[in-house]
């Protein structure tokens, strides 16, 4: 059994043990792990601490490979900022991935727009067989930020499907108001485009919480939901963001990423003024709202978020019955990209527990 495995097989037990029951190692993911432990390198001491409903702690040794550069747009230092065996100093930006065409690792990828609601065209990218996982990125960003953590689970056998949020990237905007319920209504309109009934959903910042409004809405169409960073009322973001350096390069790449993608380069700033509108007003969510939630839950959130406070993800996690809290050590809001093999790890073992 190599490393992660015993790393995997904790998680899973620990995660399901409030409900009294245990969980084997999926077989899902035991041929990527195998390809992992081929290409280890280096070993490095990492803490990992892993909170489920209480809190526990592991040490164990991290054996990381770098990982290959992408398509990178370089406008201040945080981006120069150099891994050590691929994991990145938690205030660092790394490159924004590829698009999941250049990522799929020669599996063929469905592309395509999808009309929804308003008039809005949404982009999509699905590839591989298996369970159907939708990746859903945070606002101002785009799909391609999702392509590491996609390209490891097509790896896992899963089917990934990565859209891009409306107004964002290459699906436009439409005639409608943005809100979290249009956009967790956007996540069915591809779903049902697709012919998919349930998937799990993976969402960072404004994707999580699009994820969890889902798991509200349309119970019966996720399977389960893996929330990074989210917030269930406006107060539970950070009036600091703008002053942390890797955000103010998250905000100057994502404005040359939009001039590339979008079908409206020039409209960056009408996005940002609707994006912040929305997050000033929603979600407003109770405790009767997140206990709607029936799906399978892990809530994670980054010990160095300076943009996404940490409290209303441990309330979230308090209130959804079974629902798990996972902390990642020395990450950000960007922990995806920071240490992407961590994050998988998370990921993997969330979507493979019982």
């Amino acid at each position: 059994m190599v490393w992660h495995e015993y790393v995997m097989r904790w998680v899973c037990v620990m995660a399901q043990k409030r409900n009294g029951k245990t969980s084997k190692m999926p077989k899902l993911f035991e041929c990527a792990m195998d390809e992992t432990a081929q290409k280890t390198r280096v070993n490095r001491r990492a803490l990992m601490q892993f909170t489920l409903g209480g809190m526990a702690s592991v040490f164990f040794t991290h054996k990381a490979f770098a990982q290959a550069p992408s398509l990178a747009f370089a406008s201040s230092s945080v981006d120069k900022m150099p891994p050590i065996n691929g994991v990145y100093d938690w205030g660092a930006l790394p490159p924004t991935p590829l698009a999941l065409e250049a990522e799929s690792g020669g599996l063929p990828v469905d592309t395509g727009m999808v009309p929804a609601q308003g008039k809005a065209q949404l982009y999509y990218a699905s590839a591989g067989e298996g369970v159907p996982v939708m990746l859903l990125h945070d606002g101002l960003a785009n799909s391609n930020y999702m392509g590491a953590l996609a390209r490891a689970l097509l790896r896992a056998r899963c089917r990934v499907i990565v859209m891009d949020m409306r107004g964002h990237g290459r699906s436009t905007m439409g005639a409608l108001p943005l809100g979290y319920d249009l956009l967790a209504d956007d996540v069915l309109t591809v779903m049902a485009f697709l012919h998919l009934r349930r998937v799990a959903l993976v969402g960072w910042g404004d994707g999580a919480v699009q994820a969890l409004d889902v798991g509200m809405r349309h119970p019966s169409s996720v399977s389960r939901i893996f929330a990074f960073a989210p917030w269930s009322t406006p107060d539970g973001l950070l009036a600091r963001a703008g002053d942390i350096p890797a955000y103010k390069s998250f905000m100057e790449r994502t404005r040359q990423e939009y001039r590339q993608l979008s079908s409206t380069p020039h409209r960056f700033g009408d996005l940002e003024s609707t994006v912040q509108t929305m997050r000033s007003r929603q979600p407003n969510w109770t405790d009767a709202d997140l206990m709607r939630i029936t799906a399978p839950l892990w809530v994670a959130a980054a010990d160095h978020d300076g943009i996404v406070g940490r409290v209303q993800a441990e309330h979230m996690a308090a209130t959804v019955e079974g629902a798990g809290l996972l902390v990642l050590p020395n990450t950000s809001h960007f922990a995806f990209l920071q240490n992407p093999q961590l994050f998988t790890l998370a990921v993997e073992s969330f979507l493979g527990g019982r």
